[in-house]
């Protein structure tokens, strides 16, 4: 069993190679860095935690609104040059974000929220042409292997970038004369992580799949052809069940640092850190994904991991401690990598070819207003009701998707182990 582990690993392309470098670079940039200090930037411009859900609300609607647009422009274009201009867009909306801050007041909310919006819609676009991608470029018998592996790197990264978006700002503010509580000591990391992504780029474009350019007189793809022989039921009951597990996702990735700093007062360094440590383990969750698909298949994997998910946001509402926060954050994030990843095979196998990209569309669409009203609604509800009561929320909507996937899954089958 082993060597054929083994074995599979070793038929992963140059192609899907390039494209887990990519993500690896997306992971250290925005999954470590920015995703630590952006929300910790907005607490010290003065901004409250209603106003921090609002601003994220804004970039996950970003996510939402491009989800389809981009699948269909997939269709018609093929997922390369998405890729392309998804990672220019994202540099643009995730170096200019943070610019906001030298506009007055007035315009200095609205400001952020444009460009984080713009970062986010780069991201639709590069994800949801991503995953037909590595489909495209990924045999039936390495597949698991791939996503596996790719569901390692990125926490791999975003633990390195963690824990640097822990240790700039204090590294920055000591160069700058001030204190990690002054805006300027989050500004210049969030600008240099944004402008990582240009580093993505190069190693797009040294892919070779879909650059062969159609010959003369040949018919190009309209993205809305056949568009009644779409499998709309199977998309869209998989995306309403995406639409319910990203709340939970949705929670921890808006309040988890603005909880600890804000609800637990804990300082900038240690957050990253803690961040970083959930990371680090939970990266090498994803290696076990073939050996839970083997024993549960794709629809008990999902079912088990989001059952986890949901278990570890109870103690995080219910013990206010940085311990239990930092233990119940490792089981979030190690089960979301996994359940995450064997719910995108699921939803890419148990379509055609041809549906593939519209699929990945929808299904980003829905987990962004999920995100979005998630981000929006976390924020009011903390704001009134506290901390623990939108982690209880997470958890329920998490429960309430294993159930709906259950129904889900004897409608849309099972893909080929």
């Amino acid at each position: 069993m082993f060597k054929d582990y083994l074995a599979n690993l070793r038929r992963i392309g140059r192609d899907a190679r390039l494209m887990i470098a990519t993500q690896a670079i997306m992971g250290f940039g925005y999954v470590g860095l920015y995703a630590v200090l952006f929300n910790l930037y907005l607490l010290r411009l003065d901004y409250n935690p209603a106003y921090i859900g609002q601003v994220n609300a804004i970039g996950r609607l970003g996510f939402a609104l491009v989800g389809v647009p981009a699948g269909l422009l997939g269709v018609r274009f093929g997922p390369r040059p998405l890729l392309i201009a998804g990672e220019w867009i994202i540099v643009i909306g995730l170096v200019g974000a943070p610019l906001g801050e030298f506009l007055p007041h007035a315009i200095q909310g609205p400001w952020i929220s444009l460009f984080y919006f713009l970062g986010f819609a780069g991201a639709s676009l590069f994800f949801v042409n991503a995953t037909p991608f590595l489909m495209a470029v990924s045999g039936k018998q390495e597949r698991s292997h791939v996503f596996a592996v790719l569901a390692t790197v990125m926490p791999l990264a975003a633990f390195a970038g963690s824990l640097c978006g822990g240790l700039l700002p204090g590294l920055t503010g000591y160069l700058l004369g001030v204190t990690d509580a002054d805006p300027a000591a989050y500004r210049y990391p969030l600008m240099f992580a944004g402008t990582l992504f240009l580093l993505t780029v190069p190693l797009v474009l040294a892919t070779h799949h879909g650059t062969t350019h159609k010959r003369d007189g040949e018919d190009t793809v309209n993205p809305l052809q056949g568009m009644r022989d779409a499998p709309l039921g199977t998309i869209t009951s998989v995306a309403a069940v995406m639409f319910l597990a990203s709340i939970g996702m949705g929670i921890t990735m808006s309040f988890f640092n603005v909880y600890l700093d804000d609800g637990l007062d804990v300082a900038t360094a240690l957050i990253g850190t803690v961040t970083a440590t959930t990371q680090l383990v939970s990266a090498f969750a994803p290696v076990l994904m073939p050996v839970v698909i083997a024993r549960f298949g794709h629809v008990g994997g999902f079912q088990l991991g989001r059952l986890v998910m949901a278990a570890g946001m109870v103690p995080m509402a219910l013990v206010p401690s940085l311990h239990v926060a930092a233990l119940a954050m490792l089981l979030i994030t190690a089960a979301s990598s996994i359940s995450q990843q064997i719910f995108t095979i699921y939803s890419q196998s148990a379509i055609s070819t041809r549906w593939r990209t519209l699929m990945s569309g929808v299904v980003n669409t829905t987990m962004g207003c999920g995100w979005a009203i998630t981000a929006w609604g976390g924020g009011l509800i903390i704001e009134h009701f506290g901390y623990n009561k939108v982690f209880l929320t997470g958890a329920a909507t998490t429960v309430i998707s294993v159930a709906v996937f259950a129904l889900v899954a004897r409608r849309a089958p099972e893909p080929t182990r």
